[in-house]
């Protein structure tokens, strides 16, 4: 995984609800809203096939524990888990555009 440079686990960023349905803190750091988003999209890939942690993980080439942490916001993705993410489940987990949209804020 990678490293997170001194920030707090993405899910520590909640102001208000569960994660990764929660609304963030203000000033939570762009990185954590981007994690937020892999992970609706990667639980969303996943119920969509419908595919176990254990199975993707094999599928895609990482730990199960590391799908977990994606998806509960305990850790970044970094971009080979990223990468084999998506290649496993032939779905888009990047979110394009991402910093147009927090920028607006």
């Amino acid at each position: 995984m990678a490293r997170s440079h001194g920030e707090s686990a993405p899910k520590t960023y909640v102001r208000d609800g569960q994660w990764p349905d929660a609304v963030l803190q203000a000033d939570a750091p762009a990185s954590a809203h981007y994690a937020q988003e892999v992970a609706r999209r990667l639980a969303t890939a996943m119920q969509r096939l419908p595919i176990s942690n254990r199975e993707l993980a094999k599928l895609a080439g990482v730990s199960h524990p590391t799908i977990g942490s994606v998806l509960n916001g305990d850790r970044y993705a970094d971009l080979r888990t990223l990468a084999n993410l998506e290649m496993a489940l032939k779905s888009d987990l990047y979110p394009p555009g991402m910093h147009r949209r927090l920028n607006a804020h």
